[in-house]
C-alpha cells in the first residue's frame, strides 16, 4: 500500500528533541494504522461495527509502538528511549482517546488502550526479531492473532491472519523504519538492504 507520509524535519527549524520526535512518530504510527485498517476493510475483510476498527487500529499500533523500541535500543540511552518510547505511547493514547470519543460518544477510552500497549509490549518481547530489526516469524504472527481475535473468524474474516502476516505486517515495519530512519536522521537499515 502506498502511503505519503511526511517524516522529515524541516531545513533550518532548530534541532528536534526526543519529545519533537516521538510526537511525529506517533503521527505517523497513528497514519499507519488506521492506513492499514481500512486496508483490510477495502481487502474484503468485514468490521461488524466501530469498536472491531477501533480494536485493529489499537493492534497495529501497539506492533509498531514496540518496533520503534525495539529499533531505539542501542540507538538512544536508556533515559533517551523511555522519554521517546513513553513519548510514542502516549500520543498514540491522546491519538486515540479523541477518535474514539468521536466514533463512540464520550468516554475514558486511554486507561484501556494503555493497558493493551504494556500487554502486547511484553508479548512482543518474548517474540523473535532478525538482527535487522525486521520482526521474525512469532511477532508477525502475534500480530495476525490479535487482529484475527480483534476481527472474529467469520466466514469472511478467517484468512485476515494470513493478510496480515504474509503483506500488512512487513509494509507496515517498513513505513514505520522509513519514518523513524527520516525523523532521527539515523540510519536503521541493515547491510543487506543497502
Amino acid at each position: 500500500m502506498n502511503m505519503r507520509i511526511r517524516s522529515r524535519w524541516r531545513d533550518g527549524q532548530k534541532p528536534a528533541t526526543i519529545e519533537d520526535n516521538a510526537n511525529a512518530l506517533a503521527n505517523v504510527a497513528c497514519r499507519i494504522a488506521l492506513g492499514y485498517a481500512k486496508k483490510l476493510h477495502a481487502e474484503q475483510f468485514d468490521y461488524k461495527h466501530d469498536s472491531q476498527r477501533v480494536a485493529v487500529i489499537c493492534e497495529y499500533l501497539a506492533f509498531l509502538v514496540h518496533l520503534a523500541d525495539r529499533w531505539a535500543y542501542g540507538r538512544m540511552d536508556n533515559a533517551q528511549r523511555v522519554a521517546f518510547i513513553t513519548g510514542v505511547g502516549r500520543e498514540t493514547a491522546r491519538y486515540l482517546q479523541q477518535n474514539q470519543a468521536d466514533i463512540m460518544g464520550p468516554g475514558e477510552y486511554r486507561k484501556a488502550y494503555l493497558q493493551m500497549l504494556n500487554a502486547r509490549m511484553s508479548e512482543y518481547a518474548a517474540t523473535r526479531f532478525e538482527e535487522d530489526g525486521t520482526p521474525g516469524y512469532s511477532a508477525v504472527r502475534c500480530l495476525g492473532d490479535r487482529v484475527q481475535d480483534a476481527m472474529g473468524e467469520s466466514q469472511t474474516n478467517r484468512w485476515v491472519i494470513d493478510q496480515v502476516m504474509e503483506i500488512d505486517a512487513l509494509e507496515v515495519t517498513s513505513h514505520l523504519r522509513k519514518a523513524m530512519e527520516n525523523l532521527l536522521d539515523n540510519k536503521l537499515r541493515s547491510k543487506r538492504s543497502r
